[in-house]
C-alpha cells in the first residue's frame, strides 16, 4: 500500500512517512510507522500533519504536540473561570458583611 506524508510519530518521535494498512473512507486510515512500526493515526487536529497513537484498546485522537495544547487551553479556560466566580463571591460577601449605610 501507499505511504502517507511526513510527520512525527508518537512512538518513536522521528519524522517518517508511515505505511497504510488500512484504508477507511469515513473516519482516519490505520498506518504503521516504517521506523518502529507503531500504529499510528492522522491528528484530527486542521493544519496538523502529525500523527496520533494508535493501540488495540484506544486510538488517539490528537498527536501528543496538539493533546498538551488542547489540556493548556481547556486549563486557561477553566483559570479564568474560576477567577471570576471568585471575584464574584468575594464582591458578594463583601457587600453582605459591610455594616450599612446611614
Amino acid at each position: 500500500m501507499a505511504n502517507k506524508h511526513p510527520g512525527t510519530c508518537p512512538h518513536c518521535r522521528k519524522i517518517v512517512s508511515p505505511r497504510v494498512l488500512g484504508e477507511n473512507f469515513l473516519r482516519r486510515d490505520k498506518c504503521e510507522c516504517t521506523s518502529c512500526q507503531g500504529i499510528v493515526y492522522a491528528c484530527r487536529t486542521p493544519g496538523c500533519g502529525h500523527y496520533a497513537k494508535g493501540s488495540e484498546a484506544y486510538d488517539a485522537e490528537f498527536c501528543p504536540a496538539c493533546a498538551n495544547s488542547l489540556s493548556e487551553s481547556v486549563a486557561s479556560v477553566a483559570q479564568s473561570i474560576l477567577a471570576t466566580i471568585a471575584a464574584g463571591a468575594a464582591a458578594k460577601a463583601t457587600r453582605k458583611f459591610s455594616p450599612a449605610e446611614e
